[in-house]
């Protein structure tokens, strides 16, 4: 029984010439390491800009209060 490897240098040997470059181009695509993962979403601020940012400690209230009110569920707001 032939290994996978002589298996394919078998059917490629039988391919025109063409057709062995795409599987040529192919295996080289396989053989690159993995990019990372690819989001959908357009890339954000990385962290080390946003940390630049400040503000007063009125609009920190103001913020922390509005994601508590975003978090909050009013059972019958579906009624």
């Amino acid at each position: 029984m032939a290994t996978t490897s002589e298996e394919l240098h078998t059917m490629i040997d039988q391919l025109p010439a063409q057709d062995q470059e795409r599987i040529l181009a192919y295996a080289r695509e396989l053989a690159q390491p993995y990019p990372p993962a690819r989001s959908p979403l357009p890339p954000g601020t990385p962290p080390e800009v946003l940390l630049r940012f400040t503000v007063s400690p009125e609009v920190g209230e103001a913020l922390a209060a509005a994601h508590e009110e975003c978090e909050r569920i009013d059972p019958d707001g579906w009624e």
